[in-house]
């Protein structure tokens, strides 16, 4: 394991390598080589140990709803990461219970940013969907008030995905990212299948409707300021 001092050294230096002043550029690229050739360190090595990751709760189980990994990607395209859904045993449970959660991965400290957008997303899309699901008519069964929940809900991140600027990533920004995906899991990801309540019927298209005229509302960036402000008027 590479100090962190120098590893962040070497950065330090590789940012300067990039000065405009080219006296200074060389002495730091020289200095940076220096460094890595004595760590057995590669250029790919120092950027991979740029990336950083933050966890999230998912408030889901061993196969999270489809509306949940839609918002994941939804926070991916904003901010420029990527998640990877885990799952493990509760051992606060007596019963085999699996709490969900993501792994959002970035670099220059998108991954924090990333979970806790998430985080603020995610409290407000369920509270969204638990609320229509509520003034539904009492009588319908329970198989379609969840339908039309996840119905309302997949909608939802479409209408909140209309308010968004993808972030755009250069081609070495997502090598970094799969390299380090790949050297961090190794062959163990596998491809996530969400969990899907079945084909709509003619009646759920107004929880669609619904949805996605609640989700157009989200505004991703200013909601998340607002939460900070909140967190620190409430402390």
């Amino acid at each position: 394991m590479i100090p962190d001092r120098i590893m962040r050294k070497i950065e330090r230096c590789l940012a300067l390598s990039q000065s405009a002043n080219a006296h200074e550029a060389g002495i730091a690229l020289r200095q940076a080589q220096r460094l890595m050739a004595a760590n057995g360190l590669s250029e790919q090595d120092v950027a991979i140990a740029s990336v950083t990751e933050h966890s999230v709760s998912a408030q889901a189980g061993k196969t999270p709803p489809r509306y949940l990994e839609a918002l994941a990607t939804l926070i991916n395209a904003a901010f420029g990461t990527q998640a990877v859904y885990s799952v493990s045993l509760d051992e606060h449970s007596h019963l085999i219970r699996w709490l969900g959660q993501w792994r959002f991965l970035g670099t220059d400290g998108a991954s924090q940013v990333a979970a806790y957008a998430y985080e603020v997303l995610q409290r407000q899309l369920i509270r969204d969907r638990k609320a229509f699901q509520q003034g539904l008519n009492k009588r319908i069964k329970r198989a379609t008030r969840i339908r039309r929940g996840d119905a309302y809900a997949e909608a939802w991140v479409m209408g909140a995905r209309a308010s968004i600027i993808p972030m755009e990533m250069s081609e070495e920004a997502v090598a970094v990212l799969e390299a380090y995906t790949a050297r961090r899991f190794g062959g163990d990801l596998k491809a996530l299948t969400p969990r899907q309540r079945g084909k709509l019927r003619h009646h759920d298209f107004t929880a669609v409707r619904e949805g996605f005229a609640a989700g157009r509302h989200v505004q991703l960036h200013s909601g998340v300021e607002q939460e900070r402000r909140e967190e620190l008027t409430h402390g």
